[in-house]
């Protein structure tokens, strides 16, 4: 995560006459440190250069909230390093860079679990429905309309606008789904703050 770009030709020269052991103490604080501000930015659910990150297509709830705890952190004399391992890795370079996912009902309930069928429907459901078209009776005799999304979530519950979605969708409909994630940056710094961290400590050498 540390380039050399990132710091100045009199920080790069500084680090570089310093002993292995100098140089691996401080990039390892330099770690620690970004780790931190990483974690903060991911729980506030924020990029590094404090943007908010695109909300959820239904709600508005924070994301990925347990994956600064799944932050790994990597230093050498040469270089300091923030990754995620694992799966948690692949997920977070799916969001990182955004990409599509292919979803089917057997994947939804391995991630989410089983639903509550007599919850109310999430306002995903709600959206579907409008979509295929979706009508209730108005007012008016013999006329019908869409109803709200309101309407549908305080009136269905996610059982009853499963089934209808299902009803409404074409014989030829796939079983399975793409859904889009948008790019959220999870890992950066600002260069102004490694170069500021990086010079307080080489001064603190120096002294």
């Amino acid at each position: 995560m540390l380039a050399p770009e990132m710091l100045g030709v009199q920080q790069q020269l500084k680090l570089m006459t310093l002993h292995p052991t100098k140089r691996l103490k401080i990039l390892r604080k330099l770690s620690r440190y970004l780790a931190k501000q990483n974690r903060k930015n991911m729980r506030e659910n924020k990029d590094p250069n404090g943007r908010r990150w695109q909300t959820r297509t239904s709600g508005d709830k924070k994301m990925m909230r347990k994956m600064g705890k799944q932050l790994k952190t990597k230093t050498t004399p040469n270089e300091a390093r923030l990754f995620f391992p694992g799966v948690a890795g692949k997920i977070a370079s799916h969001h990182q860079y955004g990409t599509t996912e292919k979803w089917n009902a057997a994947k939804a309930r391995k991630v989410y679990g089983k639903p509550n069928y007599d919850d109310k429907p999430t306002r995903l459901q709600a959206k579907r429905l409008r979509e295929l078209g979706y009508t209730i009776a108005a007012k008016r005799k013999g006329k019908r309309k869409k109803p709200s999304i309101k309407w549908i979530i305080e009136s269905l519950t996610t059982g009853q606008a499963g089934l209808i979605i299902r009803n409404l969708k074409s014989k030829d409909t796939q079983s399975s789904w793409e859904v889009k994630l948008p790019e959220r940056q999870l890992l950066g710094a600002k260069s102004k703050d490694i170069t500021n961290f990086l010079a307080a400590e080489l001064e603190k050498e120096q002294r």
